[in-house]
């Protein structure tokens, strides 16, 4: 009985490896495999306005000071001074 329960234990953990294995000689290919050509989609005559618009939006952002401790919004100085750190 051990024998049989190991033996369906090891075919079902070969069978998802072996879906998710890419194989060109049979089998079913990866989710994400390339299944042939795509034909070229047509430039978006939007993505220039688009690439625009987010680079403004960017350029926007005020910069982020820098920190020279990056634990400081982790540390409080009054536990700091309790414990004699």
């Amino acid at each position: 009985m051990r024998t049989v329960l190991a033996a369906a234990i090891i075919v079902l953990l070969t069978g998802s490896a072996y879906c998710q294995s890419l194989s060109t000689s049979g089998g079913r290919p990866a989710l994400g495999f390339p299944l042939g050509d795509k034909p070229s989609a047509p430039p978006d005559p939007q993505s220039a306005e688009h690439e625009k618009a987010y680079k403004s939006a960017i350029e926007k952002i005020p910069p982020k000071p820098k920190t020279d401790d990056p634990w400081q919004g982790v540390r409080s100085t009054q536990q700091n001074q309790k414990t004699g750190r």
